[in-house]
């Protein structure tokens, strides 16, 4: 089998999940004690990350993204389910047009398609409809309950790698292609044949040229 993987924040959407969310569940008037709650700590480790005090810019990503989990909590079952099919209606707007073409095409080829990123499955599950023959995230519960803040293991640079070789252990990565926009995912990208660096921060853009990766503008 041969994977086609997609990055999500950045890549097939051209948004950043964990503000994107935040901003919708105060759009949505959601309940506003438990997110000034947790956008104040979240406020409290962006000043920590930006005045580089035990705080880098991976550090925060992964702390910020399971935050989000403990905003889903103050919501019942089918409260959360609607807001997360909200949320992939909001984002609608925000996918790349061209990866979305792309995606037909590697299905087209016989690759199987991956929707790969550290937010959270219950966020991802919706996008199969996009197409995506599977989607991995971050897990989200464990037997039936959503795990919370202290609990969750957010996937991020080699732990999706990791990830994606659990899933698909008889996969021929040797014969597969990514697309990200992250210097984080550099290590994804450098497994498969095929890295496909998709409109690259800067860090990502010169590690790029420095190992040959295919760049996607």
């Amino acid at each position: 089998m041969k994977l086609a993987i997609y990055d999500f924040d950045g890549t097939y959407v051209d948004v950043q999940t964990v503000p994107f969310v935040f901003k919708l569940w105060k759009e949505q008037n959601k309940d506003q004690k438990v997110f000034k709650r947790l956008y104040r700590k979240l406020m409290t480790w962006y000043v920590l990350y930006k005045l580089k005090i035990g705080w880098n810019h991976e550090t925060f990503r992964k702390n910020a993204m399971a935050l989000t989990i403990d905003l889903l909590h103050s919501l019942n079952e089918e409260e959360r389910n609607t807001f997360l099919k909200d949320l992939y209606i909001k984002l609608q707007p925000y996918i790349n047009q061209d990866l979305k073409e792309q995606l037909s095409k590697d299905q087209k080829d016989g690759y199987h398609t991956v929707l790969l990123s550290g937010s959270f499955d219950i966020m991802l599950m919706p996008f199969l409809n996009e197409g995506f023959d599977d989607v991995i995230g971050t897990v989200s519960q464990k037997d039936g309950n959503l795990l919370s803040y202290e609990t969750v293991d957010i996937i991020i640079k080699n732990k999706k790698i990791e990830a994606i070789k659990s899933k698909f252990p008889h996969a021929d990565l040797t014969q597969s292609k990514a697309y990200a926009d992250s210097y984080y995912d550099l290590p994804l990208l450098l497994e498969v044949k095929d890295g496909y660096a998709y409109r690259p921060d800067k860090k990502l853009k010169r590690y790029a040229e420095q190992y040959g990766l295919k760049t996607y503008n």
